[in-house]
């Protein structure tokens, strides 16, 4: 079976089969630039119907996880072929697989938050109150989650969309090689994220926003290297190894302040204003400190 040959697209209410061997085993460089996106595409869409299926009688915190980076995975991969699809395909999938991964998420951010809260409890026992309440939310996170999930219908969704995109691409780019194309996407991711870590290096004082832009930023580019490897020059492990080391740090950070957020925003009948308080004051610090070491990561990653 020719492996870089056009692959036939599975109709609205196919179901897809997770593919063991990771996406871009399949590229070389005489693939065309239309070929390769199916071949991208199609694992990660594979997953995505696999996840949302299995999450809609289920609660899994992982699956949640892994469907919102399916979505973020699918983000970074349209906006790469995006020159080619053009407006009018590549943002309005965008924003849905944006808008997914947000549902998707919301069971996983009070899991997060669930966590911490824990670990508050040990300096303040009160906090207990907080823990309690926040199991509940993530209870009524689950049943949003997986309404909205299952409402959408997402393999629909997906299939239409990767259908589109297909044929747009066939169009407009079946002849093109795959190589030139792809080092000139991760190029603009790469000064994107250089662009945004160097913005972290000029201030004294990291900000939040701007360290959540090098997340995204580094996000899209890890993505990027590890869909596009087998076709660019150079050994690019290192770069994702790098890139995921300095994920896990800004991580640590988001999961605070998402979480911090997450509560403010909330409302706890059940819980003393003092409780949800003190809680607050207990995430602010840990904030501080995982702010500075995430900036001191991409402060060196800058230089």
């Amino acid at each position: 079976m020719n492996m870089d040959g056009d692959w036939p697209l599975p109709r609205p209410n196919t179901l897809f089969k997770v593919r063991r061997r990771p996406a871009g085993s399949w590229l070389s460089k005489a693939s065309s630039v239309a070929d390769t996106f199916s071949s991208l595409a199609m694992p990660v869409v594979a997953e995505a119907v696999q996840r949302a299926q299995q999450l809609s009688t289920n609660s899994d915190a992982e699956g949640f996880h892994q469907l919102r980076v399916a979505f973020r995975k699918l983000r970074a991969l349209y906006w790469a072929y995006s020159p080619y699809l053009g407006e009018e395909a590549s943002a309005p999938a965008i924003e849905e697989f944006a808008r997914l991964a947000a549902v998707a998420g919301g069971t996983r951010d009070w899991d997060i938050a669930g966590d911490l809260l824990k670990a508050a409890q040990a300096s303040n026992p009160s906090i207990e109150l907080l823990v309690v309440a926040a199991r509940e939310k993530r209870a009524q996170a689950v049943v949003h989650s997986q309404a909205m999930i299952k409402s959408d219908d997402v393999e629909s969704f997906l299939n239409g969309a990767l259908l589109r995109a297909q044929t747009m691409l066939q169009s407009r780019c079946n002849d093109l090689p795959v190589r030139a194309f792809a080092r000139k996407r991760v190029r603009l991711a790469q000064r994107k994220l250089q662009k945004r870590s160097r913005r972290v290096t000029l201030n004294e004082t990291a900000h939040e926003e701007d360290l959540h832009d090098v997340r995204k930023a580094g996000k899209k580019l890890r993505y990027l290297l590890e869909f596009f490897q087998p076709v660019i020059k150079g050994r690019h492990d290192r770069t994702i190894k790098e890139l995921t080391s300095v994920q896990n740090k800004l991580g640590q950070f988001n999961d605070i302040a998402a979480s911090e957020t997450l509560i403010r925003s909330a409302s706890f009948n059940e819980v003393p204003p003092e409780v949800v308080q003190a809680s607050l004051q207990w995430l602010e610090k840990q904030k501080f400190q995982r702010m500075h070491a995430a900036s001191r990561r991409v402060r060196a990653i800058a230089s």
